[in-house]
This record gives structure tokens, sequence and C-alpha cells, in this order.
């Protein structure tokens, strides 16, 4: 492990660069199953202010995010973005799309994408009262849910680390004021992937605006939730994309 500006970075295997940015949970959970693509990519997973390793923050905050993000970017490099961590290397793509050889983003809640679909404003609803600390128990329980995180783990290290991700998103940032140009990073000519879970009428919704503003690759690979880093199939959408061979936008059909 090394420390970058204050936040902890780790690196494995050899290859093209792949940095992979996490979201309300911690990179130890989030990308635990993509450790294996180590064997052909060098894998760059950064830890958000905030979560145990890194400096402490006194909120969540994508702009921070897109910041570190930055540094760490080399000549070139596969930005992956997991929720709220796509928030961060999206404004990272938009300012520097001559370092960044393609964009995917999971299930990252760019609201401004589809800013007038109901369940959509439900959702940021949702997630903004659990941010500010105004949502009731059942909110905060739904928000948690449709987050893939279990409130009631209390057990072992997967518990611990589902705690501390719940007490590093409280306070923080709210995406809505996440406002990246998307029509400029669309003609920016990155690759872009949008990829969803098909859990949450909303969060599909969200993704098929996203990647028809962005004219971005869509794929949908269901079976973990809101995890979808750890879905059946994943890693072999994600290699697919990051080899290239799929560069031409590819929209989902009904």
């Amino acid at each position: 492990m090394s420390a970058t500006e204050q936040i902890a970075v780790e690196r494995f295997g050899s290859g093209p660069a792949v940095l992979l940015l996490h979201g309300g949970a911690g990179p130890e959970l989030t990308w635990e199953r993509q450790m294996q693509l180590a064997e052909r990519w060098s894998l760059i997973i950064p830890t958000r202010r905030g979560f145990p390793r890194s400096a402490p923050a006194s909120r969540q905050d994508f702009e921070a995010d897109a910041e570190d993000a930055e540094r760490l970017l080399t000549k070139r490099t596969h930005l992956v973005g997991f929720s709220y961590g796509g928030l961060g290397v999206t404004l990272a793509a938009e300012r520097n799309p001559k370092m960044v050889r393609s964009l995917t983003l999971i299930e990252v809640p760019l609201y401004l994408a589809a800013p007038d679909d109901p369940a959509v404003k439900e959702i940021a609803r949702a997630g903004d009262a659990f941010l500010s600390g105004e949502a009731d128990e059942l909110t905060e329980r739904e928000f948690l849910t449709n987050a893939g995180i279990d409130p009631d783990a209390s057990t072992g290290q997967t518990g611990q680390l589902i705690r501390e991700a719940i007490e590093a998103a409280r306070g923080g940032r709210s995406p809505s004021e996440a406002r990246p140009d998307l029509g400029a990073l669309a003609e920016a000519g990155i690759p872009v992937m949008v990829v969803s879970g098909d859990h949450h009428r909303g969060l599909e919704a969200l993704c098929d605006a996203l990647a028809e503003r962005l004219r971005a690759r869509r794929e949908v690979v269901p079976g973990a939730g809101h995890a979808v880093p750890r879905a059946p199939g994943f890693n072999d959408v994600l290699e697919d994309f990051l080899r290239g061979s799929a560069g031409t936008a590819r929209f989902r059909t009904a």
C-alpha cells in the first residue's frame, strides 16, 4: 500500500491501468471479486477520504474524490466508478479526457441525467434525506437496502465494514449537486459503459438516461442487487469493454 495525497492506494497486477473507485461501501467489499483481473490488468484501488486507512473527512465529497482520482491518472487510464464513487471518476474524466482510456459507470447517482423521472426523483429524495440525517427509520432502511448495505449486519469483518460504510456516508455531499457537463463528456470521444443490476426501476431508468446522454454502451448484470461488481458475469462484461471489443455505443433495448 502507498499513500497519495493522504489517501490509501493499493496496486495489484500488471498490464493496462484500471482505476477502481468504490462508493458507499469500502474497497474491500466493493472490489473483492475483481482481484482476479490483476492477472491481466494493473489495478489501482484508492480508499476514499473518510474511510479507514485514508485521511479523515468532514463529509463525503465527490469533488475531493475527483481531485484524488486525477492525481492517480497515468496516460490512458481506464476509470471504473461504482455508485457515489462514480461521481468522482466522471468529473475526473470530464476534466482530463486525454488521460482517460475508458469510463465505466456502475449505478452512479448522476440524477441530472433524468431530472423529471418520478422514480429517479424518489431515489434522490431518499438519498438526500439519509445523507442530511433527516430520514425517518423506514426511509433510511429503504435507502440502505437499495444501496446494497444491510443495516442489520453486525458480526464479523463484513459487519464491521458495513458499519464503517454507514458512518462514512452520513452527512455526505448530495449527488444532486454534481453537475458534470454530460454533453462535453460525450463529445470527448471517451468510450463509456453504463452498468446496472436490474433490481430497482428508478436506477434502471437513470442508467438508461445516462447511457443515452453519454452515447454509452449499456449493460445490465443482475444477480447481486446494487452490488453489481459482485454479480455473476460482471467481470466478463467489464473485460470485454476494457479490451475495446465493443467501443461503439450500444443501448439496451426494451
